[in-house]
């Protein structure tokens, strides 16, 4: 992954951790320096810092790998200032699969929480005596402290019923037990956005980070509402609904200069690639615009083209081919019949069959 080192993997997931995570050590250890905080106590932080987001990198995983007994792969973990990500092949569609996925999350930090407890518990510290708190200096008590304090905050946090976060993902799977996955998640959503509104207006005055949260959440249950309803129209067609006839090609072993023609004299965005009559690959813009800024206008199409295209059968399921269009990053597949090269899948003529199915139904 671009400007993200990586960490290793474990069960075949890898994380990484985004170069912008420098960033937030630079900012601990400046702003404490300018405080006059001595130099240990800054190492102290730093290294409270890196142990919570060892705890978040586990929280990840607690989602991966409950995915992972369902036969979905997660493509990688990254680690953010603001948090982690990790990144699934797709997500559940059975309601009691997608509670065990999203709840996985805040159990791992539940039992951190419990295990650090005990830790503190065992060698005397007490967690109820305020006049401890108060006169210990930083140091590995307090780190196991505030790290027993984050993981259980983290775990509330992410349960609070906000779509996308992990107890939305949690109210959407018991709603869709009872109805259609579509309304579950526009309800999910709904409410999802409802609180982001006010995490917004309220960190306006208070903390400025819950805005960022709030926008976050507001825009992430709005993508993830759109998302769901496009998949349930597409439910119940096929590959051949959709699949267009009718496309530009260009040949495999001429210039650029050609495709850039067809780019400037058509609203075409991808283009079949040829030899010999036969379909044998596909050209996108952003891969002409690449190619001209390497090799000129003179190079030939069939070395920035894609000459491995994807290929959906005309009688897979709409939903199913778009759902791995996705998950593969491509915008145009092969539409293939009996083994013969049809017509094409574009990801934008998908989006228009939604919309005229929409129309339709309203």
């Amino acid at each position: 992954m671009k400007l993200s080192l990586s960490l290793g993997s474990y069960k075949n997931v890898k994380v990484y951790i985004h170069w912008t995570f420098s960033l937030l050590l630079l900012w601990i250890i400046i702003s404490n320096s300018r405080q006059g905080m001595p130099g240990m106590d800054i190492l102290w932080i730093i290294i409270f810092v890196l142990a919570l987001f060892a705890c978040v990198v586990f929280h990840e995983f607690g989602h991966a790998l409950a995915a992972q007994k369902y036969g979905i792969q997660t493509k990688d973990i990254v680690l953010y200032p603001i948090g982690g990500i990790a990144r699934l092949e797709k997500l559940p569609e059975e309601p009691k699969q997608e509670l065990w996925v999203a709840i996985a999350g805040p159990l791992v930090n539940i039992g951190i929480f419990l295990i650090l407890s005990l830790v503190l518990n065992f060698t005397g510290f007490d967690m109820t005596n305020l006049e401890q708190l108060e006169s210990i200096k930083i140091g590995p008590s307090t780190i196991v402290l505030y790290l027993a304090s984050a993981n259980l905050i983290l775990a509330l946090f992410n349960l609070i019923p906000a779509f996308p976060m992990d107890g939305g993902r949690i109210l959407r799977a018991f709603l869709a037990i009872r109805m259609p996955r579509a309304r579950a998640t526009k309800i999910a959503g709904s409410i999802g956005q409802f609180l982001a509104i006010f995490f917004i207006f309220f960190g306006l005055f208070n903390n400025p980070i819950l805005v960022l949260i709030g926008v976050f959440i507001f825009l992430g249950a709005a993508a993830e509402v759109s998302h769901t309803q496009q998949e349930s129209l597409l439910k119940g067609f096929k590959v051949k609904d959709a699949i267009m006839m009718k496309f530009q090609i260009l040949g495999f072993d001429a210039p650029l200069s050609k495709a850039v023609e067809k780019l400037l004299n058509s609203q075409a965005t991808h283009f079949v690639v040829v030899k010999d009559d036969v379909a044998v690959g596909t050209l996108s813009r952003n891969e002409i615009i690449k190619g001209l800024q390497e090799g000129g206008e003179n190079l030939l199409i069939e070395k920035v083209a894609d000459m491995n295209p994807m290929k959906v059968e005309t009688e897979e399921d709409l939903d199913e081919a778009w759902k791995r269009m996705l998950t593969e990053s491509r915008k145009v597949a092969f539409v293939i019949e009996n083994g013969h090269f049809l017509g094409i899948l574009d990801q934008e003529n998908i989006s228009e069959f939604v919309m005229v199915r929409t129309a339709i139904q309203k």
